[in-house]
């Protein structure tokens, strides 16, 4: 008797607009369930175009990054269906997985901390830096490195809110002993179950470099940062292992803990 295909959900929140983003969430779940010898039902549902919202059926769900202000959204129809999801699936003992702005709704809408934009954008192959012990960062060091593409950032952290709601802050951003400003919230875990990040563990190395790499992009980059910039980013990407190891276990650790249940 076969066994039961893995159902997951992922829910679009890119607006529209073009992404590497579901591309690479599409490979590491095809990688894990290979690994594991499972068969996969991918469903995705497009939250800020269609207002589409899974049930609450699937195994795990996955919830992209995307552009805009996680802000100016707020009591949009789009919004409100996707947060009065979120009050729902948090009983529901289902494991979820927020990317980026996904996460970035998530704080805002429990209070976590404060958003805000940052001075300026912050794009590139940054450390991250564990703050607590979970298996969510087996195999990973301290700092590892992921791909950040972001305008906004979580800082000042309400703890009441936190405590209230038994979550816990598992990770900051890079150390900036130069700079006098608090370091922005990286990870979040909400609950035993829903897990937020505010990189992109899903950056696969080649995809990463085809993308920095398009013209038009290296433009763009060099245009609002400088050639230096640019130059930064690739050689991160040329040393593979750095968001290689990401990819290959970040977001794995964390279907790991769904499959186990």
């Amino acid at each position: 008797m076969q066994p039961s295909p893995f159902k997951v959900a992922i829910l679009d929140m890119y607006d529209g607009s073009p992404n590497l983003g579901m591309t690479c969430i599409l490979e590491v779940l095809n990688i894990w369930a290979n690994k594991n010898k499972l068969s996969l039902v991918i469903n995705v549902y497009n939250v800020r175009v269609q207002t589409q919202i899974p049930d609450f059926s699937y195994d795990v769900y996955i919830s992209t990054g995307g552009p805009g202000s996680p802000v100016d959204s707020k009591n949009s129809e789009w919004d409100n269906e996707y947060t009065q999801w979120l009050e729902t699936i948090i009983y529901e003992k289902k494991w979820v997985f927020l990317i980026c702005h996904s996460f970035q709704i998530a704080c805002r809408h429990f209070d976590i901390g404060k958003i805000s934009l940052r001075k300026s954008r912050q794009i590139g192959i940054l450390p991250v830096h564990p703050i607590i012990e979970d298996s969510l960062f087996n195999n990973l060091g301290d700092p590892f490195y992921a791909l950040e593409s972001r305008y906004y950032q979580i800082t000042e952290p309400n703890d009441q809110a936190i405590a209230e709601m038994g979550a816990q802050i598992l990770a900051l951003e890079k150390i900036r002993p130069t700079v006098p400003l608090e370091r922005a919230i990286m990870a979040v875990k909400f609950n035993d179950y829903i897990y937020g990040v505010q990189f992109h563990p899903e950056g696969e190395s080649s995809i990463l470099s085809t993308y920095f790499n398009d013209p038009e992009t290296k433009a763009s980059i060099i245009e609002e940062f400088g050639l230096a910039k640019w130059e930064k980013i690739m050689m991160k990407l040329e040393d593979t292992a750095k968001t290689t190891n990401t990819f290959s276990h970040f977001i794995p650790n964390f279907l790991d803990k769904a499959l186990i249940g």
